[in-house]
C-alpha cells in the first residue's frame, strides 16, 4: 500500500517532527544548511521554477486520473474534482456521497479512442485543458509568497506542455506493455471489481459493489489497459501532505509520486520537471532509495520494491536507480533513526551543525553522472552571507543595517548596551483615582491631545522617597522622572514606575520629552546564555 497514515494513539513524534528525504539530503549536503532552514526557519527564495514543478506534476496526475471511456477530450477541467474528503483531507472511506466518476455514463464506443495514437491525442487534449488552470493557481500562490523571487514572465507554458506530454509518453509505454501482457496477473480480479486498499485515484470509491463498470470480456481492450495500468499517485483533490507513507515508529515519512503495480511488481517513479543537470540529481537517487526502504518497512519488511525510476520530464529521459537489498535497507533504516534522534528528538545547537559542506557532484542532462564541477557548495548557498563557510561568521553583528537571506526587508540593529528604555516627561493630570484609599493610585496624564496611563509597580523610589506625591488633582503639572514607556495589548501608552523612577510635582523650569518620542520595539542580536 502506498499510503500508511499516522496512528494518533501511537504517534509520539507528531507530523512536524518527522524526518523526510529532503531533510536528510539537506543535512548531508551541509549540517549548517539544515540548521538554518529547519531550526532558524530561514526560507530560501521562492523562484517560479519551484512552483512549475508542482503544476506539471498536478497536470500529469489529473490526466492519469481521468478515463477516455468517460470524458470527451474537451471536458471541463473540474469534472472529477469533487471527491469526498474526510476531516484530514484524505479521500473518504465512509462518505455516502456519490463520487464524480459514478455520476458519469460510459461514452459510446465510437466516441472513445481505439488506437494508441488516438489515446495519445485524447490525453494531450486533457493536458491542454488542465495546464492553464494549474499554472494560474501556482502563479497566485507564488505572488502571495513573502519570499518570492524572480519573474513569473520567465515561465514558458509551451515548455511546461512539453514536459507533461513527455510524462504521458512514458506512461503510454506502460499501457502498451499492459496490452502486450494481456493485462498481467490481475486482469480477472480487476474486472470483478476488486481494488487495492489504496486504489489508483480514478474518482471512484475505494470498494466497488459489482464488476468494474468498464470491464469487458476476452482479451484486454485499450480502454481497460488505460484503467488497469494506472499508477497510484496522490489524489490531486486531497489535502497537502495528507497521503504520506509514515514509518511504523512515526519518525520518517515520504510521499511517492507514482507507484506502478498492475503486473504484480512494485515500481516507484519520481517525477522531475527538470533536465536532471547539477548536484541535486544526486539527492534524487538517495531519495528514491529511501523510498524503497520506506515501502519495505511499511509492508512488514516482506515486500520489496523491484524498480526505481526518475522521469526527467525536461530532458525526456528515464533514469533507472538500483534498488537497495534487504541488508542495505536495514542499515539505511538504522542510520536514519540515529539521524532522527540527533536532529529531531531534541533540537541541536549551532555548534552541533558545523558548516561542513559535502563536495558538489556533477550530472549532465538525464541525471547522468559526470566529473564534479570546479566549485564549492558554499558558493551557491542561499545562506553564505551569514555562514562562516561563506561571507559571514557566528559572531552576530552588534549594530548596523542587515538583511537576512530568509527575510525580505532590512533591519537596523541597536547594540543592547545602547538601549535606553527610560524617559523623563512633563504632563498634566487628566484623571486620578484611589489616591486616598490606601492603594496605588490610577492616574492618566495628558500632553495636549495625547494621553498615557501611569502604572505604579512599587510604592517607593530606591532612595526611600515615595513614588508619587501625597496630593494629586486634575490639572496638576507632573514630572515623570525616568519612567519606562510601553504599549499594552490595546495599543495604549503605559508609563511604568519602578524603583528607579518617580512622579513629583513639576516646577516651571522642568522640561521633558514628548510623549510620542518613546520607542517600545527594537531590533537587537544576541546569543542565549542560559535557557530554563
Amino acid at each position: 500500500m502506498p499510503v500508511r497514515l499516522a496512528q494518533p494513539s501511537e504517534d509520539s513524534v507528531g507530523p512536524f517532527n518527522r524526518l523526510s528525504a529532503s531533510q536528510v539530503n539537506a543535512y548531508r549536503s551541509c549540517p549548517r544548511l539544515w540548521f538554518y532552514e529547519k531550526v532558524r526557519r530561514l526560507k530560501m527564495p521562492q523562484i517560479p521554477v519551484l512552483f512549475i514543478g508542482r503544476a506539471v506534476e498536478e497536470v500529469v496526475c489529473r490526466m492519469l486520473m481521468e478515463s477516455p471511456a468517460l470524458l470527451v477530450a474537451k471536458a471541463s477541467h473540474d469534472t472529477l474534482s469533487a471527491n469526498p474528503l474526510d476531516d484530514n483531507g484524505v479521500p473518504s472511506r465512509t462518505s455516502t456521497d456519490p463520487w464524480p466518476a459514478e455520476r458519469l455514463l460510459a461514452l459510446p464506443s465510437n466516441m472513445c479512442p481505439s488506437t494508441i495514437d488516438e489515446l495519445r491525442e485524447w490525453a494531450i487534449e486533457r493536458i491542454k485543458v488542465h495546464l492553464p488552470v494549474a499554472l494560474e493557481s501556482m502563479k497566485l500562490e507564488w505572488l502571495k509568497n513573502e519570499r518570492k523571487a524572480g519573474e513569473w514572465d520567465t515561465v514558458d507554458p509551451d515548455y511546461c506542455l512539453e514536459m507533461c506530454i513527455n510524462g504521458l509518453e512514458f506512461h503510454l509505454k506502460e499501457v502498451q506493455r499492459c496490452i502486450d501482457m494481456n493485462g498481467g496477473p490481475n486482469l480477472k480480479s480487476w474486472r470483478r471489481g476488486n481494488r487495492d486498499e489504496w486504489p489508483a485515484p480514478d474518482a471512484r470509491r475505494y470498494t466497488l459493489a459489482n464488476n468494474h463498470p468498464l470491464a469487458q470480456e476476452g482479451a484486454i481492450t485499450l480502454l481497460e489497459a488505460w484503467e488497469l495500468s494506472r499508477p497510484w499517485f496522490v489524489d490531486p483533490n486531497a489535502g497537502k501532505f495528507a497521503m504520506n507513507a509514515v514509518h511504523p515508529e512515526h519518525w520518517f515519512q515520504g510521499e511517492y509520486d507514482l507507484v506502478y503495480r498492475w503486473d504484480g511488481r512494485i515500481k516507484i517513479v519520481d517525477l522531475k520537471a527538470s533536465l536532471g543537470r547539477g548536484d541535486r540529481s544526486g539527492n534524487y537517487v538517495d531519495q528514491l532509495q529511501m523510498y524503497a526502504m520506506l515501502w519495505w518497512v511499511t509492508h512488514g519488511k516482506e515486500q520489496e520494491v523491484e524498480f526505481l525510476e526518475i522521469w526527467y520530464l525536461g530532458a525526456n529521459k528515464i533514469k533507472t536507480i538500483p534498488c537497495p537489498n534487504v541488508s542495505q535497507m536495514a542499515e539505511m533504516e538504522s542510520e536514519l533513526q540515529k539521524m532522527w534522534t540527533q536532529l529531531r528528538a531534541t533540537t541541536p545547537g549551532l555548534d552541533e551543525c558545523p558548516p561542513e559542506p559535502a563536495p558538489v557532484r556533477g550530472f549532465k542532462e538525464g541525471g547522468i553522472a559526470i566529473e564534479p564541477p570546479d566549485e564549492v557548495r558554499c558558493d551557491r548557498c542561499d545562506w553564505s552571507q551569514i555562514c562562516p563557510g561563506g561571507d559571514g561568521d557566528d559572531d552576530l553583528p552588534l549594530g548596523g543595517s542587515i538583511q537576512l537571506p530568509g527575510m525580505s526587508t532590512r533591519f537596523d540593529l541597536t547594540p543592547i548596551g545602547e538601549l535606553n528604555p527610560r524617559m523623563t516627561l512633563i504632563g498634566e493630570v487628566f484623571t486620578v483615582m484611589g489616591l486616598k484609599e490606601g492603594r496605588r493610585p490610577q492616574v492618566i496624564i495628558s500632553q495636549g491631545e495625547k494621553f498615557a496611563k501611569i502604572q505604579f509597580l512599587v510604592d517607593s523610589h530606591q532612595d526611600g522617597t515615595p513614588s508619587w506625591p501625597d496630593s494629586l488633582s486634575k490639572g496638576d503639572r507632573l514630572k515623570l522622572d525616568n519612567v519606562v514607556p510601553t504599549a499594552n495589548w490595546k495599543g495604549e501608552i503605559e508609563l511604568k514606575v519602578d524603583p528607579h523612577a518617580c512622579v513629583i510635582h513639576a516646577s516651571s523650569d522642568d522640561v521633558g520629552s514628548d510623549l510620542m518620542e518613546f520607542r517600545a520595539r527594537w531590533n537587537v542580536t544576541g546569543k542565549i546564555g542560559l535557557s530554563i
